[in-house]
């Protein structure tokens, strides 16, 4: 066991090692008590031969290496590591380390060192209730050269969910108090809160590879004169006062920030089981994530499968979100239902009040289903009413006659042989002429893509003409989602995100296209439940957007 320095400076970092001449197994670390361990155990093994009078000999090193940081002064007791050699257990001294307090000038240095280079957490708000969300920014700042940057330990968020955002690392300039710093984002992440109190955020660890400068004449042949000095900063904890909510209403579920909720049905008058879409959109901004399936009450008689569930949060749902519920119901008889209005209740932390959105009821139309095929599917659970007609009496009579000498005749025969060859030959034929139509079919739903999806702008055109905003958007998603459909013969039922980047990747198509046409599709749902204010000027925008779109591959596939 060896460090690289004893007795410390409060302060400093101290390298321990554990080496043993051979090969063990099970390592276990020893107690560091009043020093914080800043990495390890990070094992390292080192195996050498050499011969001897012609023969071969082997050695193996392996060593065990911490590093460590003193917070205070004191002397410190490490006590034994053990490990495991051919099934016995070794174990090393125990050791004592001396910290002492640092000089005017280490205090300087370490002061020097802070004021360079440091972590700064910025948080939106420190008072806020139950459920509100909060967003958390971890920036770094330095006035040095730094070699590399990594977490060295993450922040414990005891008491809060919490969702990362993307973020870019790159360094940016900013003057504080007159000096210039260059500034980058290290983590940033929406944190909402699961229980009231007063909760900490514990600091964030860096570990930072700093570049500096040898002051030491031998700088060797290249004239390096450079060194790289490993420095661990902290951020400081960070507390937040989380206090209860008002005495909520019965049918409240936690929701807290601003919302408005649409729900919907594909049709309104069907038939005896045939399968309707109920959508239930929520939008607004807050913990819109944690939404869980409002309760909704739909007739007895309807077979109701589970929601699929689809959302676009942005921002942890800081900016406006969308979430979506979409059901399937099958009517099983006919006659006239309602599925009646559905509410959503949320607290709004800026009025500090309860409110609460409806939905309108949905009266629906249901049929008789007068197809057989249908009533004698398995989706059909009504009971039906079979005839005994498939099982008949034995015959009690019978008409033999009698075999004659030739029991197969000539033409008969020739028949038989050549009539499977003539069957071949014909489907053959068949196969030939249908694979040609598709691919004729194919190759025309190819070329006449372009024009399909030009020719669904030119309603989206009208759209704008007659200010249909709720329409343009559905033709934008029609057009744009038929092109794709024709343009790489995929059906629409199978079309998804990963299916346009399947196809644009194998296709060679731009990465940015690709980005383009999926988020064009996202803002057009989003649109659609939070329309801007210049309604006009957005949709121009967005058809501009399409045809543009459509341009790049066209193009990009001649």
């Amino acid at each position: 066991m060896s460090a690289d320095k004893n007795p410390a400076i409060v302060g400093e970092q101290i390298l321990i090692q554990y080496s043993i001449d051979t090969q063990g197994s099970n390592f276990k670390s020893p107690n560091f008590n009043g020093l914080r361990v800043l990495s390890g155990p990070n094992p390292s093994t080192q195996s050498s031969y050499s011969f001897v009078n012609g023969k071969s000999q082997s050695s193996t090193k392996t060593t065990y290496s911490y590093y460590l940081k003193a917070t205070k002064e004191g002397t410190f007791n490490i006590s034994p590591a053990t490990i495991k050699v051919d099934g016995k257990t070794i174990k090393s001294k125990s050791y004592q380390l001396k910290i002492v307090k640092g000089s005017e000038k280490n205090k300087a240095q370490q002061k020097a060192l802070s004021d360079n280079l440091f972590i700064k957490v910025d948080v939106s708000k420190r008072n806020i209730v139950l459920g509100e969300q909060i967003i958390v920014t971890y920036k770094l700042f330095t006035r040095l050269e730094l070699n590399n940057t990594e977490l060295s330990e993450l922040p414990d968020l005891n008491g809060f969910w919490t969702k990362d955002l993307e973020t870019s690392s790159r360094f940016k300039r900013d003057v504080i108090d007159g000096i210039p710093y260059n500034v980058a984002t290290v983590k940033k992440s929406v944190l909402t809160a699961q229980k009231s109190g007063k909760l900490i955020i514990d600091p964030m660890e860096l570990k930072c590879s700093i570049r500096v400068k040898n002051n030491k004449r031998n700088r060797g042949f290249f004239g390096n004169n450079y060194q790289i000095q490993e420095e661990y900063i902290s951020s400081k904890a960070i507390t937040i006062t989380v206090t209860e909510l008002p005495s909520p209403p019965p049918n409240f579920h936690g929701a807290v920030g601003k919302f408005i909720i649409k729900s919907e049905v594909d049709n309104t008058t069907a038939n005896a089981n045939d399968a309707i879409s109920y959508k239930l959109t929520i939008t607004g901004t807050g913990n819109i994530e944690l939404i869980e399936p409002l309760a909704i009450q739909f007739p007895e008689d309807f077979e109701v499968y589970d929601p699929k569930i689809s959302d676009r949060i942005f921002e942890g749902g800081r900016k406006r979100s969308i979430k979506t519920f979409e059901y399937l119901l099958i009517p099983r008889y006919e006659g006239e239902y309602t599925i009646p209005s559905t509410s959503l209740v949320y607290y709004n932390n800026k009025t500090k009040k309860y409110e609460t959105k409806k939905t309108p009821q949905h009266n629906l139309i249901i049929n008789a289903n007068n197809n057989t095929e249908d009533e004698n599917s398995t989706i059909n659970q009504q009971i039906i009413k079979t005839e005994k007609k498939d099982i008949h009496y034995i015959f009690t009579t019978t008409k033999l006659k009698e075999i004659r000498d030739n029991i197969l005749n000539i033409n008969l025969f020739i028949i038989i042989f050549f009539l499977p060859i003539f069957l071949i030959s014909l489907l053959w034929i068949h196969n030939t002429i249908v694979g040609k139509t598709d691919t004729n079919s194919s190759d025309w739903k190819n070329q006449k893509a372009n024009k399909i999806a030009l020719k669904r702008l030119k309603y989206a055109q009208n759209c704008i003409n007659n200010n249909d905003f709720e329409s343009f958007f559905e033709e934008i998603e029609k057009s744009l989602l038929g092109y794709f459909a024709d343009k790489f013969k995929v059906s629409i039922a199978d079309l998804s995100k990963e299916t346009v980047s399947t196809h644009f990747y194998s296709n060679a198509i731009d990465i940015n296209t690709e980005k383009q046409f999926i988020a064009l599709l996202d803002e057009c749902e989003f649109a659609r439940y939070a329309p801007a204010s210049n309604k006009n000027a957005q949709m121009g925008d967005i058809l501009n957007k399409a045809k543009h779109i459509i341009i790049e591959v066209e193009t990009a596939l001649k």
